[in-house]
C-alpha cells in the first residue's frame, strides 16, 4: 500500500475531523461504551487545535490522493505528546497506524526530544500491541473520570491568566517532574478555561479543561477540590479528567467525593522515563 505522509493542512480539517469522530465511535460503539467524539463537530474543534497551533506539528496519510489518517506530535514542553492518532476505519489494521507512529517517533529524535508519552485506550489490544511493537513501555493505568460539581463556590479559585505561569511552572515541576507551563502559556491563547486555587495567597493547585488539559497540585485534597469547582463552571463534556490509579489514595478519594470512572486507559512512554511524583492530573497527550 503506496501510503505518502505530508504535513496536516488547514485545508484537510474538515476529512480529518470526520476521521477522528469514525474512527474513535467505530471502536467505542464495539465496546458499548460512550463516545469520545460524538460528532464531526467534536472532531473539528480538536483538529482545529492540534493543526493550527505552533507547538503541534502534524501528518497526514494520504491514499490514491485521498487523506486516510493523522497524527500529531505537541513539543513545547520537555516531554511531547502523542495524538491523536486516527486512520478511517476501512482502511485499520493495513499497517497506516505503524507509519503515522513511527512518524511521531522520528520526529521527536529529530528535535532531540527525550521523552515522548501518550495515553491508550486500554480496551484497544491493536493499538497497545502496535504501541508496545514500536518501543513504547507501559508505565502506569489511569482511569478517565467525569467530574461531579462542588455543593458551593470556593472564593479561593479563581481563573488563571498569564500572569500565573509561573505558579503553573513551579506546581507541575514538583508533580511531573517538569515544567507544563508553555503548554499552559499556548491553552490559554486558546481561550481554555483554566483554574487557580490560593490558599494564605498563595497557589496550591491549577487546572486547565478538557482532555487536552492538565492539573497538579501540592496535595490531593487541594486536586480534588479544584476539579470539583471547576466542574462548577463547565459543561459536563469538558469537566473529565485522567485519575492516575499509581497516586497513592486519589482514585478512591475521586470515588469518594462522587466523581464517576468512565473507563480505563494506559499512560505509555518512550525513552526516558521519571515516574510522576505529586498530585496531579495529565493531558490525554502526556
Amino acid at each position: 500500500m503506496a501510503i505518502e505522509l505530508v504535513p496536516a493542512t488547514e485545508e484537510a480539517i474538515p476529512r480529518l475531523s470526520d476521521i477522528c469522530h469514525r474512527a474513535f465511535s467505530a471502536l467505542h460503539d464495539r465496546f458499548g461504551i460512550e463516545r469520545d467524539i460524538p460528532t464531526p463537530e467534536v472532531g473539528e474543534m480538536i483538529l482545529s487545535q492540534t493543526v493550527k497551533r505552533p507547538d503541534y506539528t502534524g501528518i497526514m496519510a494520504v491514499l490514491h490522493g485521498k487523506v486516510v489518517g493523522s497524527n500529531f506530535l505537541t513539543f513545547v514542553d520537555e516531554v511531547a505528546g502523542v495524538g491523536p492518532i486516527t486512520v478511517d476505519p476501512d482502511l485499520q489494521s493495513k499497517g497506516i497506524g505503524r507509519q503515522l507512529m513511527q512518524w511521531a517517533i522520528d520526529e521527536s529524535r529529530r528535535r532531540g526530544i527525550r521523552q515522548v508519552r501518550l495515553f491508550q485506550e486500554a480496551l484497544n489490544t491493536a493499538s497497545l500491541s502496535l504501541y508496545t511493537s514500536l518501543g513504547f513501555e507501559w508505565r502506569d493505568s489511569a482511569a478517565l473520570m467525569q467530574a461531579m460539581p462542588a455543593a458551593e463556590d470556593d472564593d479561593a479559585v479563581r481563573p488563571m491568566g498569564p500572569a500565573d505561569l509561573p505558579a503553573v511552572a513551579e506546581l507541575s515541576r514538583r508533580a511531573y517532574g517538569y515544567s507544563r507551563a508553555g503548554d499552559a502559556g499556548q491553552l490559554l491563547e486558546w481561550q481554555v478555561p483554566g483554574f487557580l486555587m490560593l490558599r494564605d495567597g498563595e497557589p496550591v493547585a491549577y487546572l486547565f479543561a478538557t482532555l487536552f488539559g492538565h492539573a497538579a497540585a501540592v496535595s490531593n485534597v487541594e486536586l480534588l477540590a479544584l476539579v470539583a469547582q471547576a466542574a462548577r463552571q463547565l459543561p459536563p463534556p469538558l469537566a473529565r479528567f485522567i485519575c492516575p490509579l499509581s497516586r497513592p489514595g486519589l482514585h478512591r478519594e475521586a470515588l469518594a467525593a462522587g466523581h464517576r470512572t468512565v473507563k480505563m486507559l494506559s499512560y505509555m512512554s518512550l525513552g526516558d522515563y521519571v515516574p510522576p511524583a505529586g498530585a496531579q492530573f495529565p493531558s490525554i497527550q502526556c
